[in-house]
């Protein structure tokens, strides 16, 4: 008996002594338990701050895309024109913090309340968006169509360019360009390649009453397109008029027919007749001073532009990276009878384009702001505004109109603090 019950002290000893073990391992976290708590903790840099700062040397003579990227720095170093391209152009392009938007909330600069707008007169046939008189005034009568196409080196050359009424081109994630092509007087059959769409053309599809053909884009810009009151001829609604061309790779091969479009707006009951402002033509410019050549610097070297006015077609012609820029359908050098330096707000948002992380940039095209337009040889200064229900309006600072030459128009849009080269004599190293 005595013995029994030394069994079951010891029994109820050693039970102290495991529970008192046990209770020690649990107050002191495993390797395991360690590297998860770790994990937890981590907090990775949101995709915004990912944006790289682009510098591109003013002495680098190649025509390679090779570029200098670094962080995002307090004070962003200043980009040059390349070499020989005439005195340097000092870029001073500050990119701010971004302010995050509630979730589901879309920050769409839509249009801002203005005085009643004013339609002008015009001759019958004459194209708004050109000035030019169309042989068959009823094309007029529909909507235009705005279609997103690339503008990465390997897209190039590009086929339909010429036959757009007005190219919009603005900076998009990683400091390349894209274009918005607007077609309203001629519906070519091929026009590639298509891409996705931005956060521009939330704002310029309001103003031109177009319908918007692109192929997909993220899902923030999606969401903002699906809370506007437009036609969307997204690629993946609408497949009917795009099609694929033999021999490209996934960024060149999509491409749309104007025409085709056309015929599925109809069908769906999307075409409607749209009164559009337009612009105001005139056979001469309005004083003005001279500029024979204009390089837009847009920040990766293969997207920086340069327009040379051609006396011999009264046009400019287009280079790109040093390179003549060819439209496959026509294969001519695009030419532009006004090109147009639209200076506009630039604002980094959290919507994530891509799978590295890269984020949209909110260009404001609505409102007003400083313009410069070439044509004809000479460039005058003024402003462009608009509510954002219609096409921009540009002005002298007196108020009295700019008034385009009769012809197509390039627009590029750049940020504010963005200095034009005008009149730069390039080698012709810079231009082969």
């Amino acid at each position: 008996m005595v013995l029994r019950q030394r069994w079951i002290g010891w029994g109820v000893a050693l039970l102290i002594v495991w529970i008192s073990i046990m209770m020690v391992t649990a107050c002191s976290p495993s390797s395991w338990q360690e590297m998860s708590a770790k994990v937890a903790t981590f907090t990775p840099t949101p995709a915004w701050k990912s944006s790289p700062t682009l510098v591109v040397a003013a002495s680098e003579a190649t025509a390679s895309d090779e570029v200098m990227i670094s962080p995002l720095a307090e004070t962003p170093k200043s980009m040059n024109a390349p070499a020989g391209m005439g005195t340097p152009v000092v870029v001073t392009y500050r990119t701010p913090e971004p302010t995050r938007t509630p979730t589901r909330t879309p920050t769409v600069a839509g249009p801002t309340p203005t005085a009643t707008v004013v339609i002008p007169e015009r001759p019958e046939g004459e194209n708004p968006l050109t000035g030019l008189i169309v042989s068959d005034p009823s094309k007029l009568k529909r909507r235009p169509i705005a279609v997103r196409v690339g503008n990465d080196p390997i897209t190039r050359p590009q086929a339909g360019l010429m036959s757009a009424d007005v190219v919009y081109e603005e900076i998009v994630e990683w400091w390349v360009t894209r274009f918005t092509a607007i077609y309203l007087s001629e519906d070519p059959q091929v026009v590639a390649p298509i891409r996705s769409a931005r956060l521009i053309n939330t704002q310029l599809t309001m103003q031109y009453q177009a319908a918007l053909a692109s192929s997909g884009g993220s899902d923030g810009v999606r969401w903002e397109l699906s809370q506007l009151p437009i036609v969307n001829l997204d690629e993946y609604f609408y497949p009917q008029p795009y099609f694929y061309r033999k021999n490209e790779g996934w960024q060149t091969r999509l491409a749309l027919d104007v025409s085709a479009a056309r015929e599925l707006l109809a069908k769906k009951n999307m075409e409607a007749p749209v009164v559009l402002r337009g612009f105001i033509f005139s056979d001469a410019p309005i004083g003005g001073q001279k500029a024979e050549t204009v390089f837009i610097p847009y920040p990766r070297r293969t997207s920086q532009t340069l327009w040379r006015y051609d006396a011999a077609s009264e046009r400019y012609l287009r280079w790109v990276a040093g390179e003549p820029l060819f439209d496959s359908t026509t294969q001519k050098q695009v030419s532009a009878a006004n090109v147009i330096v639209y200076y506009a707000s630039h604002e980094p948002t959290d919507i994530v384009e891509d799978s590295k992380g890269a984020t949209s940039i909110r260009i404001i095209v609505n409102g007003e702001g400083r313009v410069q337009v070439f044509r004809d040889g000479v460039v005058m200064e003024g402003l462009w505004r608009t509510d954002g229900t219609q096409t921009p309006e540009f002005i002298f600072p007196n108020g009295e109109p700019i008034p385009l030459k009769r012809g197509n128009s390039w627009i590029e849009v750049v940020p504010p603090e963005y200095q034009i080269l005008v009149n730069a004599t390039p080698t012709p190293a810079a231009n082969q």
